[in-house]
């Protein structure tokens, strides 16, 4: 998998794009590199574009990926919206494991509404 981090420092939404498939250290790396670059960004404003990943973690890694997303204390003033096809988020289990834990996410298939919604915060 590769991931890309971009930051429109008008909007001020960081968005983190990946494709290919995806590897449990490698999606840890990517939050990690956020976190490092831009977590004094209050609210942290993510735009997760999940279009082109293709998910082989397993629902266990999934799911603490989705836990350590929720937990992790860089994060926890970051609105997150989610970016995928129409009808087919590989990201599901992530993002509803990180929501039950107070994660603030949505979920949309068109990017101009993904950040219309994180511009109201």
């Amino acid at each position: 998998m590769s991931y890309t981090i971009d930051f429109d420092d008008t909007a001020l939404i960081v968005t983190v794009t990946y494709t290919g498939t995806s590897e449990l250290d490698e999606r840890l790396n990517a939050v990690s590199d956020v976190c490092a670059a831009y977590s004094q960004l209050n609210p942290l404003r993510l735009l997760i574009n999940v279009i082109h990943l293709d998910m082989q973690l397993s629902v266990a890694e999934q799911k603490s990926f989705g836990l350590h997303l929720a937990s992790n204390e860089d994060l926890k003033n970051t609105k997150v919206a989610v970016l995928h096809a129409t009808g087919n988020n590989p990201n599901i289990i992530v993002d509803s494991t990180a929501y039950i834990k107070g994660y603030q996410l949505a979920q949309f298939d068109n990017k101009r509404e993904a950040e219309e919604w994180l511009l109201q915060f």
